[in-house]
């Protein structure tokens, strides 16, 4: 599993460890960041069991562990100036455990429904705030951001399903509406219980963020030949 992964980011929770040199706002925003692409990993590697084929299980496994890269990524850039990466990202695990509780798919074809959705608006929302962040962090967050290839496979699957059983484009459209506002409500209810994420929301105009983040999502759903 390490090989397969690559080595996991040392995490300092000595009290001799240096002290940060990050804004408390870009602190936060990548420990949430790290810790929903880890619980996306986790959610994507459990929910690859459903899978009705070893090929589409192989192939979520595949996304999974791209989700597990962008962790990495974000967790070495927190330790790499001083953070306490298991502490910050602690902070946010209740509220993604919830999240995910919440949104237990039934089924194989809502595993990826919540998957391109969940992803998608991850995705838009990351290229959204990249220009309010440091240089440094902006680059690692259109990283993560612009490695989307994987949503080929979900759009493919979910086209092909749908094409043969047209019943399940009602099922699934109304899914990814609770979908999508079950993560609206997550980023507003974070930023509520998180000083570090209000203080960088007020910054921005997340009004129109929100907005876009729900015309993308509409454009999604139609490709799909879901009703958004």
């Amino acid at each position: 599993m390490v090989a397969f992964f690559g080595r996991v980011p040392s995490v300092s929770t000595s009290p001799e460890a240096k002290a940060p040199t990050l804004d408390h706002r870009i602190v936060e925003l990548s420990a949430a960041v790290a810790y929903g692409e880890l619980a996306g990993f986790f959610r994507m590697s459990s929910d690859a069991q459903l899978a009705p084929s070893i090929s589409d299980s192989a192939s979520l496994a595949r996304l999974a562990n791209i989700e597990f890269n962008h962790y990495f990524v974000l967790a070495d850039f927190l330790a790499r100036h001083g953070v306490d990466v298991e502490h910050e990202m602690g902070k946010f695990v209740p509220a993604f455990e919830a999240f995910h509780e919440r949104t237990m798919p039934a089924d194989w074809y809502e595993c990826l429904v919540k998957a391109y959705v969940g992803d998608s608006i991850a995705v838009d929302f990351y290229r959204e705030i990249a220009g309010s962040l440091d240089p440094e962090l902006q680059q690692i967050i259109l990283q993560v951001a612009n490695s989307d290839e994987h949503m080929d496979f979900l759009v493919t699957t979910l086209g092909a399903a749908i094409f043969d059983d047209p019943k399940l484009a009602g099922r699934l459209a109304l899914w990814a509406r609770r979908l999508v506002g079950e993560a609206m409500a997550q980023a507003q209810a974070l930023a509520v219980e998180h000083q570090g994420l209000f203080d960088l929301f007020a910054t921005m105009d997340i009004a129109r963020v929100f907005k876009k983040l729900t015309e993308n999502h509409t454009h999604r759903m139609q490709r799909l030949g879901l009703a958004p």
